[in-house]
């Protein structure tokens, strides 16, 4: 007889929604669909796995610290407020973002960061290789990094490869 596979043990999870609000996401096929991929991300979700959020353009900023999944109407409110325009400024968001997941960290939990980007990742200091540095060695400290990308257009689908992989996510393009 075939024996049953172990049961999956559920980890906690602390994720940050690392979102690029700048003006090349104002298109209908871009933040709109962050924001209704993160709404349905909220139906997933355990009530006790963490949820913070940092935004990008001009300048990064932390929309929401780490609050409790199960605060969906304080996390909704806060991704239905997105709205678009400015620059990019994506290495300050990453920065900010990777900040997030360490006020939150979870020791044997799932650390995630989550970017929604349209591509359009101008990551200001960094060059790609410190980028891809900086995100490798946040995995090996526990964190890893996916990355999604919304809309048409300018979507460099090659480097948010690089950087998923360097984090040890997942890559997807929607």
């Amino acid at each position: 007889q075939a024996k049953a596979p172990p049961p999956t043990v559920k980890r906690p999870a602390n994720l940050v929604f690392l979102v690029d609000t700048s003006g090349s996401m104002l298109a209908e096929d871009k933040l709109p669909l962050v924001q209704a991929v993160l709404n349905e991300t909220l139906e997933i979700l355990d009530p006790t796995d963490t949820v913070s959020i940092v935004t990008y353009a001009g300048s990064a900023g932390v929309a929401l610290k780490p609050t409790p999944a199960s605060e969906k109407a304080k996390i909704r409110k806060v991704i239905d407020a997105f709205s678009a325009g400015g620059s990019t400024a994506g290495a300050e968001g990453i920065d900010a973002a990777y900040a997030q997941v360490e006020k939150g960290f979870i020791e044997g939990g799932i650390n995630h960061v989550l970017l929604c980007t349209d591509g359009d990742f101008n990551v200001g200091p960094y060059t790609n290789e410190e980028l891809l540095a900086l995100v490798k060695s946040k995995r090996e400290s526990g964190t890893t990094l996916t990355a999604l990308g919304f809309g048409t257009g300018n979507y460099n689908d090659g480097m948010m490869e690089l950087i998923s992989n360097a984090g040890n996510g997942m890559h997807g393009y929607i």
